[in-house]
């Protein structure tokens, strides 16, 4: 466990479940209020600030003030600026550095829910909430999946076939050059504003468990989307979902009310191979829970 209490943080969709499921979430909240600690995730207030309807989304912060009266609380940044000051934090000592000291707490957000409702209330900074979102989904997609033609060329005139498993594909991906490294410079270069060696990504990669947990969601959606065989097994959480996972290493229970089931069998897989203890569960397996232990 991260600390006295266990951290729990929800995905989008068990946010909106709170909503959706009303009075019957009740248990839950007494639950989450008594003994446990919340920790609202960047990319999830992002999405609920951005839900076009006004009612459902003063509803949803409804629930995130009546979490926050418990005291134990905080919300963190989203994953890009997260990423941003754990490279910068490693960047200007990377013998000092600790990925759990480096301040990634989101206070305006924090302040938003609790004192400055008329954020969350005003429709005119909604205007436009899903153009931008649409886009970085269809970005992020299509930079993979354009690659596909390619990729099954090169397997093909090496008389390869295609990986069907994606931890056969990270095994192979461990390598001086690979895709690995490659990915984890782009986003380190990024933030540090410098040129950085792979020797520096693979260290900070080491011990920096939110970066390493990243990396692998993007290399899964490498796996899924560029290079994966058709029979192979499949891991179809959007860019989003797969996001999430920087969160993973700040909580002791990641829950997901995604109704496929494939958010949440994505970030188990990429916690397992990043090395993470935080536990990720289905909206109603954690409900459950409070069954015996509220």
């Amino acid at each position: 466990m991260i600390g006295d209490f266990p951290i729990i943080s929800f995905d989008t969709s068990a946010h909106n479940r709170l909503v959706d499921d009303g009075a019957v979430s009740e248990p839950l909240i007494a639950g989450l209020k008594s003994g446990m600690s919340f920790r609202f995730v960047g990319l999830s207030l992002e999405e609920m600030f951005a839900d076009p309807d006004p009612t459902h989304r003063n509803a949803l912060f409804n629930f995130c003030s009546r979490l926050q009266q418990s005291g134990m609380t905080e919300c963190i940044c989203p994953h890009n600026e997260m990423i941003k000051r754990l490279v910068k934090g490693y960047y200007k000592n990377p013998t000092e550095f600790n990925w759990k000291t480096v301040d990634v707490k989101d206070r305006e957000s924090e302040r938003a829910i609790r004192f400055r409702r008329e954020l969350v209330d005003a429709n005119d900074v909604f205007a436009e909430p899903s153009a931008e979102p649409k886009r970085l989904r269809k970005e992020y997609k299509a930079g993979f999946a354009n690659i596909r033609p390619k990729l099954e060329e090169v397997f093909a005139n090496y008389g390869e076939a295609q990986p069907s498993r994606f931890r056969e594909v990270i095994a192979r991906l461990q390598s001086p050059g690979s895709l690995t490294w490659g990915l984890g410079k782009w986003l380190y270069d990024r933030a540090a504003e410098t040129d950085a060696s792979e020797a520096t990504v693979r260290q900070f990669m080491d011990v920096c468990p939110p970066f390493r947990a990243l990396i692998y969601a993007m290399l899964m959606s490498w796996y899924q989307l560029a290079v994966r065989a058709e029979t192979g097994e499949r891991f179809k959480a959007g860019r989003n979902d797969l996001l999430m996972a920087a969160h993973l290493p700040y909580c002791d229970k990641f829950v997901t009310a995604e109704k496929c089931g494939e958010q949440e069998k994505c970030l188990r897989e990429v916690a397992i191979l990043a090395g993470l203890e935080t536990e990720v569960l289905s909206y109603e397996d954690f409900s459950n829970s409070f069954l015996v232990t509220v």
